[in-house]
């Protein structure tokens, strides 16, 4: 493995500067797709690209506790709209994601 990847600490700010997709983190370090899924599954038994959609849903869970609209996250986070975000959302944590916003008036 290519040592320029192990010296990377931040991961969570390099998927944002790639918004999020594995290629570009991947052009961005400079290996290959491949280099970079072969890695990745050495260091956190999964694809950049699960752990990407993970790291994405964890951060739009993040935002929509701080009381984000749907739409708001969605734009931030390079959703191509409010239904892919609810769709991933629900996928990773079973719910809406409605269900872990603010509780107002309660």
């Amino acid at each position: 493995m290519k040592a320029c990847l192990s010296r990377i600490e931040n991961w969570e700010f390099l998927a944002r500067q790639a918004q999020f997709q594995p290629a570009t983190m991947a052009a961005l370090c400079p290996v290959s797709l491949r280099h970079l899924q072969r890695f990745f599954t050495d260091h956190f038994s999964q694809t950049p690209g699960i752990w990407s959609r993970q790291l994405r849903c964890r951060i739009a869970r993040q935002l929509i506790t701080e009381g984000w609209s749907n739409k708001a996250v969605a734009a931030e986070l390079g959703f191509s709209n409010e239904s892919h975000l609810c769709h991933e959302f629900r996928r990773f944590y079973g719910g809406p994601p409605r269900s872990f916003g603010p509780r107002f008036g309660t």
